[in-house]
């Protein structure tokens, strides 16, 4: 949680009811939801700043584009313009050198005469804007905070203070790690990545992301999985001529209200019982009840390889039969994640 106290909150720069807004704001953002923390500080705000919309865009570096974690006024079109296009303007450039907020007037050049205002703000009935970038606690760039007002001098001085005092919390809520690092405990030597509602692989806090996601295979596994109800599924998975252990959690889209997200979880793996990489994978066919010529024509190898592989299998699995090996290989969780039962997928 960030501190609920503005470190630069100060009774002689505020007066005691600004003081008391900006401590609400703050510490509604490091202990409330994100959705509903972004509603309930624009509109804390609105008796300070007086905005008539406000929003607040999160940046996902995995993905590499913002996310709105909450809005407040704004059309679907006027956020996409304040999204990637805002992103590449002068004015962003100019605050993540600054680390202030900025209004239309600190601009040296007439900002209402540029293509974004003209073809985005404007036709949306916005005179006037303010904006700030916002940092996560290690000084990484976190997002955006954006308001619009009708009138052409609606922000003041006063109210880039007011903003200023806040961009740290703000910079909190919109830290996308922080908030998918709350989804599940993560063993420090594994890799996660979350998978959004949409299939698109997402950062999870400190951690170094899943390698699996990179897989086409494993991302279209992992789209089929999100429409089943299915809560949580551990297996393998090979990638890169090894096989990693994952844990796939269905878990809530920390950005999407009702939506579900997978958690994925990866590990280095040893197979047991002195298997290798390619057993291993020749046990997956045979669990699969593939015959020795399918599995060869798979795997672009003989059916003569296959055989000796079969063989090998059982000696070292202790087993008698394919049937058997099969069974083991389920029991003992040395199955591909795609070849486990899963729940029938939602219509």
């Amino acid at each position: 949680m960030v501190d609920i106290v503005p470190s630069d909150v100060a009774s002689d720069t505020f007066t005691l009811g600004e003081t008391r807004v900006l401590i609400d704001c703050a510490y509604v953002a490091g202990s409330g939801s994100t959705k509903e923390a972004a509603v309930e500080i624009f509109a804390q705000l609105q008796s300070l700043v007086h905005q008539d919309a406000a929003a607040l865009l999160a940046w996902d570096p995995l993905a590499g584009r913002h996310v709105v974690i909450g809005n407040s006024a704004y059309d679907a079109a006027t956020l996409v313009g304040l999204g990637e296009p805002y992103a590449q303007t002068d004015p962003h450039e100019r605050m993540l050198e600054q680390r202030r907020p900025l209004r239309i007037g600190d601009l040296p050049y007439d900002y209402r005469k540029t293509e974004l205002f003209q073809e985005i703000l404007r036709p949306a009935g916005f005179g006037d804007g303010m904006s700030s970038c916002l940092f996560a606690g290690d000084g990484g760039y976190a997002g955006m905070l954006h308001m619009s007002a009708e009138s052409r001098t609606a922000f003041a001085s006063r109210h880039v203070q007011l903003i200023s005092t806040l961009t740290a919390s703000l910079g909190q809520l919109c830290n996308l790690r922080r908030l998918r690092s709350a989804l599940l405990p993560v063993a420090e030597d594994s890799r996660a990545s979350l998978i959004d509602h949409a299939g698109r692989p997402t950062l999870v806090d400190q951690y170094e992301p899943a390698t699996c996601v990179d897989d086409a295979d494993f991302c279209r596994f992992a789209e089929r999985l999100l429409r089943t109800p299915s809560c949580a599924l551990s297996g393998v998975w090979p990638l890169h001529g090894n096989w990693l252990a994952i844990r796939v959690e269905r878990v809530r889209d920390p950005l999407v209200e009702h939506g579900a997200a997978l958690l994925v979880i990866e590990s280095p793996w040893e197979a047991p019982y002195g298997l290798s990489a390619r057993e291993l994978d020749v046990l997956n066919g045979i669990a699969q009840g593939a015959s020795n010529q399918r599995i060869a024509s798979e795997r672009a190898i003989s059916v003569r390889t296959v055989t000796t592989h079969v063989e090998r299998i059982l000696v070292k699995l202790g087993q008698e039969s394919r049937a058997g090996a099969a069974a083991k290989a389920t029991r003992e969780g040395l199955l591909r994640l795609d070849l486990i039962p899963t729940a029938p997928a939602l219509a």
